[in-house]
């Protein structure tokens, strides 16, 4: 479970749709555009992930780093 300041951040990438570079526990990484949260057929928080023209459901737990890759005055890096 994620505290509620981290939460809060992942809800504010959502908002302004930032893109971002996401490296993953197990070192991949991935680069998207943060659409919302959702939760999954296991009932596992979820960053729904635009790439392209699909979106992937990625589990918040899997997430070791958020870096958003566009100025903003909201926040730039996110480590879990």
């Amino acid at each position: 479970m994620l505290d509620c300041d981290k939460h809060d951040y992942i809800e504010i990438v959502c908002l302004y749709r930032y893109p971002l570079l996401l490296t993953l526990h197990n070192g991949d990484m991935l680069s998207g555009t943060a659409i919302d949260t959702r939760y999954n057929a296991t009932r596992q928080e979820c960053l729904v992930l635009q790439q392209q023209s699909t979106q992937q459901l990625l589990p918040l737990s899997q997430i070791r780093q958020l870096k958003v890759t566009v100025d903003n005055p909201h926040l730039q890096q996110l480590i879990f």
